[in-house]
């Protein structure tokens, strides 16, 4: 099942870490220094709240979202390697198997030691995820890498500009 991902330390680390910097940046800096009662402290908090709601979203998207395993089922285009020039082709007996699994494995796709298993469009296994980025969750991994740091550098020029 997907949800016990959400098991492991290194997940639970971000969510308590995402939650501590929510905490502080609405509860003690905007509450304590502007207030939550003013239409700057609700407009700051607002916008907070919005920015860490997409982050949190989008580091769920990313832990759930499977990223794009080689199917056992999976087995070479011969059509489409016959067209290709034969000076061109390499050895595909040797390069299109895996040496983990015996599969057959596609093009850009890599063996991810952590997961067992080969993954389409690998680009690296995440500790903080607890899953491979790959063709499915590449693009919720780069938005939560963009709302998160986004939503950093929103808290700190308003702790700056605030205090």
């Amino acid at each position: 099942m997907k949800w016990n991902r959400f098991a492991s330390i290194p997940v639970c680390g971000v969510l308590m870490v995402m939650g501590v910097v929510y905490y502080i940046t609405i509860f003690i800096f905007i509450e304590d220094w502007v207030g939550l009662a003013t239409s700057a402290g609700t407009l700051n908090a607002v916008i907070f709240t919005f920015m860490a709601a997409l982050s949190l979203f989008s580091f769920a998207v990313s832990v759930l979202t499977d990223p794009g395993y080689v199917p056992s089922s999976s087995a070479p285009d011969v059509e489409a390697a016959s067209v290709l020039d034969p000076e061109t082709q390499k050895d595909s007996s040797q390069l299109r198997q895996c040496e983990k699994c015996a599969r057959y494995k596609p093009p850009r796709a890599h063996h991810c030691r952590v997961c067992r298993v080969c993954v389409l469009r690998m680009d690296h296994h995440c500790l903080w995820i607890n899953n491979c980025v790959g063709y499915w969750n590449y693009k919720a991994f780069i938005v939560l890498v963009f709302y998160a740091t986004a939503a950093s550098i929103y808290s700190t020029v308003s702790l700056i500009c605030i205090s």
